[in-house]
């Protein structure tokens, strides 16, 4: 009876076998049907009966470094499996855009400790890991990673993610404000530079620093955007910036040397624009060409959004948030929020007294 039950099994296994070798179909891939303790721990993506097999055996030697080794494995053969049941893409931005979803599967996977595609690709963690990253990325960059990542997560959680291509702007933290030394810094280089550069970089200075302009607002100022208000016999510079949901707002600015150059500045412009204007207009990158005169002399970078931060942390700790929110032109405090350390803390009996001030 036993060697009739063998023979049956061992029949079995061999018809299997022939089978397999005449199915004409493609191979499943390796990982399909795992064993032992690993297909334990992890949660693979299934072979999906829409995955796209040529682009998915174009990408069998695909490869990923920098993350947890337990991981690259199902992370890879997941990420694989997925992307492939995506249409639309090229096969020649497959390696890239399927290498990002790998890389991120493994990293969630290394933070929580085992891999589950499923729960990574839920979009809070998903959004969670853009946060993350975003200081270390191109806006572009980023871009391109959340379309990699929500279009994966689509696949398994539909209803938690947008319509496709519909996505909203992602909340990233904002450039890291320039430092009180940086500052300093870019106005004692000022005086040891060419005329024409010692200008512009005291013009993006005074108004970035000083009135909180915005890269934007270069190619519309002129002399007349500044005008002088005297308070207690103090003349302080006006500046009129425009609002990005439309009108202006005025800006006072209440540092005695940045008002009086500002001033200065205007009485000898007039109606003509505060940079150099070419046929009739200033360039659009305008104050990034700043940035790159500089750069060619070996002098670093500046930034106009990290000066513009700068007077917005320090305008934070002077004026109420509804002012802040007027004169900065900001619809919420997130760059404050993403910058806490560098504002103060207030004891009890101070925030007392300055929410019983009159």
């Amino acid at each position: 009876m036993y060697r009739c039950v063998a023979e049956r099994v061992l029949m079995g296994r061999h018809g299997a076998m022939a089978s397999s070798a005449e199915d004409p179909k493609p191979a499943k891939p390796a990982g399909t049907a795992r064993h032992g303790a690993d297909s334990q721990r992890h949660v693979l993506a299934p072979f999906h009966h829409d995955v796209d097999e040529e682009r998915y055996r174009v990408l069998t030697d695909l490869a990923i470094r920098g993350v947890d080794p337990r991981y690259v494995g199902p992370a890879l053969e997941s990420a694989k499996r997925l992307w492939c049941r995506l249409r639309g893409f090229a096969l020649s931005t497959d390696r890239i855009s399927a290498a990002h979803l790998a890389r991120y599967l493994a990293f969630e996977a290394e933070r929580v400790g085992t891999f589950d595609y499923r729960t990574a690709l839920r979009r809070a963690n998903v959004d969670r890991y853009l946060m993350d990253v975003a200081m270390r990325r191109t806006n572009r960059s980023m871009r391109t990673i959340r379309w990699i990542l929500y279009d994966a997560g689509r696949l398994v959680h539909p209803r938690e993610y947008p319509e496709a291509r519909t996505l909203p702007a992602p909340r990233t933290k904002r450039i890291a404000a320039a430092s009180a030394q940086d500052i300093r810094d870019w106005y004692a280089l000022a005086p040891t530079l060419p005329q024409w550069l010692r200008r512009r970089l005291m013009l993006l200075l005074d108004l970035c620093y000083g009135a909180g302009a915005r890269p934007p607002d270069f190619k519309v100022l002129r002399g007349t955007s500044i005008t002088s208000e005297t308070i207690d016999g103090r003349e302080l510079a006006i500046v009129r910036l425009r609002n990005t949901a439309g009108g202006t707002r005025l800006v006072p600015v209440t540092d005695s040397d940045i008002s009086r150059r500002l001033l200065d500045l205007a009485h000898s412009k007039g109606s003509d624009y505060l940079l150099p204007a070419a046929k009739g207009q200033v360039e659009r990158n305008a104050t990034d060409r700043i940035g790159e005169q500089l750069r060619a002399r070996s002098h670093g970078n500046i930034n106009a959004a990290a000066l513009r931060n700068r007077w917005i942390l320090d305008l934070a700790e002077r004026v109420p948030a509804a002012l802040l929110l007027q004169l900065a032109d900001v619809v919420d405090v997130q760059v404050l929020a993403d910058q806490r350390d560098q504002l103060p803390t207030y004891g009890l009996h101070r925030a007392i007294a300055l929410m019983t001030e009159s």
